[in-house]
């Protein structure tokens, strides 16, 4: 950055200023939303590879991950991790599984009794953007690229699983390629979507799942009855 600096203080005593170049309009929040909310409306499926960095803010420490995903509606996803370990999260439509292979265990869960953030919900093709968060563009560019919008989302109701979020989200796509979670601990979950493919036909019998033989199965529904 200093070398940036520097070598615009000499480019400008080396030569005359250039000619103002006019302001560019400042894009309109709502037209965002609306066209955001009109491409996720119109996506029947969409699959993606993912990068997860969840950073601690207690012990200043960040877990980097790696995978990919895939989306189907109605309320179906999955998400298989590759790296640091495998990790399989999918939600069928009626049941959640959290599978961890190398410790042979897997979770379930009745999606009925799970909550889903209201921003997860959104990227499945439920909900309303509006209606559940109060929206601006983000004043600080903390990620994304030059051209990004960069959307900042306050629950209108406070959430205990998180405090704030922010959506970069691709200006010619209208899809979010980034988003950045952030708890009342202040730890952060930041997300990056790459080769997002949107309504390219994927199999329902992706989001079917059996545990193999040998694996336990922890029914958290029933924890607690």
């Amino acid at each position: 950055m200093t070398i940036l600096v520097l070598a615009c203080l000499l480019a400008a005593d080396a030569a005359p200023a250039p000619a103002a170049t006019p302001a560019q309009p400042t894009p309109d929040l709502k037209s965002v939303l609306e066209r955001m909310q009109k491409r996720y409306d119109q996506a029947k499926d969409f699959r993606a590879r993912f990068t997860q960095d969840y950073r601690r803010a207690v012990v200043g420490r960040t877990t980097h991950s790696t995978g990919k995903l895939a989306f189907k509606k109605p309320g179906r996803m999955r998400w298989d991790y590759d790296a640091p370990e495998p990790r399989m999260f999918l939600a069928s439509g009626q049941v959640m599984w959290l599978y961890e292979p190398t410790e042979k265990q897997a979770f379930k869960q009745d999606v009925r009794t799970s909550q889903l953030p209201a921003a997860l919900a959104f990227l499945m093709g439920k909900g309303k953007l509006v209606d559940e968060f109060e929206v601006s563009f983000a004043k600080e560019a903390k990620a994304g690229r030059p051209g990004d919008f960069r959307l900042a989302l306050s629950p209108k109701k406070p959430q205990s699983t998180y405090k704030s979020i922010l959506f970069v989200v691709d200006p010619n796509e209208f899809l979010v390629r980034e988003s950045v979670l952030v708890d009342a601990q202040g730890n952060t979950n930041h997300f990056t979507f790459d080769g997002l493919d949107v309504n390219g036909k994927v199999s329902d019998s992706l989001f079917k799942w059996t545990p193999p033989a040998g694996v336990r199965v922890v029914d958290t529904g029933q924890m607690g009855k």
